[in-house]
């Protein structure tokens, strides 16, 4: 669905188009627990998804794990790293706690963290060109360097389905990555960038194009819509 044609994308906002373009390099970067070849495999992977003839099956049927089979990848990949990003992708709604915790055992759970917010950050952004009808973007170019593999400190287990910070001051929302907390930044920068955009997020009046109150609907229609819990 195109919302408004592809020569008014960047005159709709400069500060998403900018903060977007700045985010896309940095995804490619090599992160804590991925190299930045996997990464940007990552994200060709999740383009990949949406014509996975798996994952349409899955997506038609009652129960995701009622249809078998193998994905349509094309990264080289550990098999269920690339189950994580094509469900990530196609079906989030119907993720499960089995599951993830399999994907855990399988890849890691710092890896497992870092994955999906790297999948989040790259379908916002992807999904923001596709509604203006602008074409995607390129690749991002992979950097160089190794994986750290550095756990912070003061995480644990909080209820979630992987460590978090155990800083009770911040809502779970905002330390849902904090496992990975380099690549969570980046999860950051795109919230600031599309609604909160720091300490202005606690005025009730707000000088942009829309205003608070039709914000927050947009922004609590698409969380129904998605089937979000928050």
């Amino acid at each position: 669905m195109t919302l408004t044609d592809a020569a008014a994308a960047s005159d709709l906002n400069e500060v998403i188009t900018a903060g977007h373009d700045q985010l896309w390099q940095a995804l490619g970067a090599c992160g804590t627990w991925w190299s930045g070849a996997d990464r940007v495999a990552a994200i060709a992977e999740a383009r990949q998804a949406l014509r996975c003839e798996l994952c349409r099956a899955r997506l038609e049927a009652l129960s995701p794990m009622m249809v078998a089979g193998k994905h349509d990848s094309i990264a080289n990949m550990p098999e269920l790293a690339v189950d994580l990003i094509h469900r990530l992708t196609t079906d989030p709604g119907r993720l499960s706690k089995d599951w993830a915790s399999q994907v855990i055992e399988s890849i890691t759970e710092e890896a497992y963290v870092e994955l999906a917010t790297v999948i989040c950050v790259q379908y916002v952004i992807d999904s923001y060109s596709r509604c203006l009808g602008a074409p995607l973007r390129e690749l991002p170019i992979a950097g160089g360097g190794e994986p750290s593999r550095i756990r912070p400190q003061r995480v644990g287990d909080v209820g979630a389905w992987a460590s978090q910070s155990l800083d009770k001051s911040l809502a779970n929302v905002s330390r849902a990555a904090s496992l990975v907390p380099d690549t969570e930044n980046l999860w950051r920068e795109l919230v600031q960038i599309h609604y909160s955009r720091g300490p202005e997020f606690a005025d009730l009046i707000w000088d942009r194009a829309l205003t608070r109150p039709q914000v927050e609907l947009l922004a609590s229609t698409v969380s129904a819509l998605n089937e979000c819990f928050y």
